[in-house]
């Protein structure tokens, strides 16, 4: 169950999780695996160094292999963070790897819109709520074909089943401000790739 004290969470140890998943998000994995595939996602498609772009360039099996690297990103420093400082220190981790996804360390790899970190990031959080957000989303691609849509329908899906499955007291309702720093930073990351498209 999501909760916990956030002032668990010291400054030093949410800035070393912070900076511990600012450099795990960083890991350029569009890239790595459109070299492997022969496609750069930066400058093909949409230009968007991610998992949906590179599906549409190479197939489901590169783009689902970006996926699952993308939201590793997330999940593993999230681990991380809640063995070191409980589930607050999960928040910083994560919300970091979003974060670098969307702008790496490496200013040269270019990040994405940090939806596949968001996953990840999701998963550690409450992984009941994202069984859900995740069976919405698949549910909205079967119908819809239309990824935005279908990542939208998950996006709304997660908080509700969060509400629904979790929250039962004060502590459980402010874990819920965790994923609401994920949904924000990943929301910059729509912004700035849609900024990026019409420059």
């Amino acid at each position: 169950m999501p909760g916990g004290d956030p002032a668990v969470l010291t400054p030093v140890a949410a800035a070393a999780l912070l900076a511990i998943g600012w450099a795990a998000g960083s890991f350029p994995s569009a890239m790595i695996v459109g070299r492997a595939v022969g496609v750069d996602p930066r400058t093909s498609g949409e230009g968007n160094p991610g998992a949906a772009n590179l599906w549409r360039l190479a197939g489901p099996g590169p783009g689902s292999v970006v996926l699952v690297l993308d939201a590793s990103k997330a999940l593993l420093p999230g681990l991380l963070g809640w063995m070191a400082a409980g589930y607050w220190g999960a928040v910083a981790a994560a919300v970091g790897a979003v974060a670098g996804s969307i702008r790496p360390v490496v200013p040269r790899w270019r990040g994405g819109r940090g939806i596949g970190a968001a996953v990840g990031a999701a998963i550690v959080l409450n992984p009941p709520a994202a069984a859900v957000g995740l069976g919405a989303t698949a549910a909205g691609w079967v119908t819809l074909r239309r990824a935005g849509a279908a990542t939208a329908l998950g996006f709304v899906a997660y908080p509700a089943a969060w509400i629904a499955i979790s929250v039962r007291d004060r502590t459980t309702l402010l874990a819920l401000a965790g994923c609401g720093l994920v949904y924000l930073v990943t929301l910059a990351g729509w912004l700035a790739t849609r900024s990026r498209r019409r420059a």
